[in-house]
């Protein structure tokens, strides 16, 4: 084995988004592959592994967007259940 590890392919496109207290990177490769990653924010792509990541090509893109959506449905119940922001 030579160790070399894979190859990287180039980032083409990508939005980083402040999530709280991590980045939400949507990223799409030379190859046309795209992708999401939440990494610790503050800190340069490059200086970090993602905590957590996955795909976003075909069906994968419209269970995110429906994953995001119940989350953020979550999130506003939460609110109301605990008499709003403090």
């Amino acid at each position: 084995m030579s160790g070399s590890g894979a190859k990287r392919v180039p980032i083409v496109h990508s939005v980083t988004v402040p999530f709280g207290h991590l980045d939400l990177r949507l990223h799409q490769l030379e190859c046309g592959t795209r992708g999401w990653s939440l990494r610790p924010g503050g800190f340069q792509p490059a200086e970090t592994r993602p905590v957590v990541n996955g795909a976003l090509d075909g069906p994968a893109l419209e269970a995110f967007i429906a994953d995001m959506e119940i989350a953020l449905s979550a999130l506003r119940r939460f609110r109301e259940d605990v008499g709003g922001a403090a």
